[in-house]
């Protein structure tokens, strides 16, 4: 599963690299080749709901087939469409729906494949293998690029999610959970489903829109605002080298800290240090502080990815349902990488960008503050208050 995982973000994050360029060459428009961008994490927030509700233990192997097949269509046939307007514009819908679907699908498959045993454990080892797959995309992708041109190399990155098709299909029959939870049909069944959700589904959801509302409008304003002060491009790409190091390494080795601690307790802390990287990131110039900065914000973003879907993952083992529960927590995502820039920007607008680093570390704190202490479940589940079982559950 970990494989699988891998090689869907190995082929998204080609994509992520080379899609840009692949519009530029022929003659897209810089506000074309934005909305077309922005057009694809749209489609990816849609399918999550649908994709969700459908998931069902009996029938996700070949669920996720599908959607990884289409996922394969919808990148190598950017090789054969020639930049023609209507074939990108399909695609890249299609590219969108079919990510987003195999978020979803993912996460559900992974709880149930682990079936939902050391719930932190074993989501650290399927973010790590995301992060993974995203870090080795971005180096093939270039690589390819250079070497290959871009459309031959979406044509070729485009087979990896078939073999990955392939590799479903072969694995076992997945377990349905031991209380499994009925969802009912129609547009009623998922209404009624919704209002059962557990409240730490919000939460899990409020942590990764916290996260990526924090992150993403520093990802955007940051390289913007560095040469402001001093700060070159090259450095800026050296410094998010480096939280991103950060977040595939505690990821892949923070499976030792989640066995000895209460995941819950270690989420608190990964929330209140990601508030406070942002807030004393516009305060110096000099390396020695921007360094452990940004190795503070890998650390949190890779801890609290891990523990976010571990909430969700410990709710399988009580009956609860885990594919509505992991696209609500996948359109978290989506939605806080799209208000993330866009908050950023009018925020930065009216008290400039250094302060609206702050000013949206606050924000988001206490946004995700007030989900946090919404109810005595999730009070619990952030950390908030003392928890009946020390550490993570056998």
């Amino acid at each position: 599963m970990l494989a699988i995982a891998a090689a869907i973000t190995t082929t998204k994050g080609t994509v992520e690299i080379v899609y840009p360029p692949y519009l530029a060459g022929y003659g897209y428009t810089l506000s074309l080749i934005g909305f077309l961008t922005a057009l694809i994490a749209v489609l990816q927030l849609i399918s999550r709901l649908p994709v969700g509700a459908a998931y069902h233990t009996d029938r996700v192997r070949r669920q996720f087939a599908i959607a990884l097949v289409a996922f394969a269509i919808s990148t190598s046939a950017f090789a054969f469409a020639a930049g023609q307007p209507l074939a990108v514009a399909a695609l890249s819908v299609l590219h969108g729906f079919a990510f987003g679907s195999l978020g979803t699908l993912g996460l559900a498959l992974a709880i149930d494949v682990s079936g939902g045993r050391r719930a932190g454990v074993s989501m650290a080892w399927y973010t790590a293998a995301n992060s993974t797959g995203y870090a080795t995309g971005s180096l093939v992708g270039g690589a390819l690029a250079d070497t290959i041109g871009i459309p031959a190399t979406l044509g070729v990155v485009g087979l990896l999610p078939v073999i990955a098709a392939v590799a479903v299909m072969a694995l076992p029959p997945v377990a349905a959970a031991p209380f499994p939870s009925d969802r009912g049909t129609g547009l009623r069944g998922l209404l009624a489903a919704g209002l059962r959700l557990d409240s730490r589904v919000w939460l899990a959801f409020g942590i990764v829109l916290y996260l990526n509302v924090v992150m993403d409008s520093v990802d955007t304003f940051f390289p913007v605002f560095a040469p402001t002060i001093g700060i070159s491009l090259a450095t800026v790409g050296v410094l998010r080298a480096i939280k991103s190091g950060s977040a595939i390494f505690i990821r892949s080795t923070g499976m030792v800290l989640l066995r000895a601690v209460d995941y819950h307790r270690v989420t608190l802390v990964a929330v209140v240090a990601a508030a406070a990287a942002a807030m004393v990131l516009p305060l110096s110039s000099s390396l020695a502080v921007l360094v452990p900065i940004f190795v503070v914000a890998g650390l949190a973003r890779g801890v609290l990815r891990a523990t976010s879907a571990a909430t969700i993952a410990e709710l399988r083992n009580e009956g609860r349902d885990v594919g509505l529960a992991s696209g609500i927590y996948n359109s978290g995502l989506d939605i806080g990488t799209i208000v993330g820039p866009a908050l950023g920007g009018v925020i930065a607008s009216a008290f400039g960008i250094g302060s609206m680093f702050q000013i949206i570390a606050v924000l988001s704190l206490l946004a995700w503050l007030a989900v946090a202490l919404s109810s005595p479940t999730t009070r619990e589940a952030a950390g908030l208050t003392k928890r009946h079982t020390i550490g993570p559950p056998a």
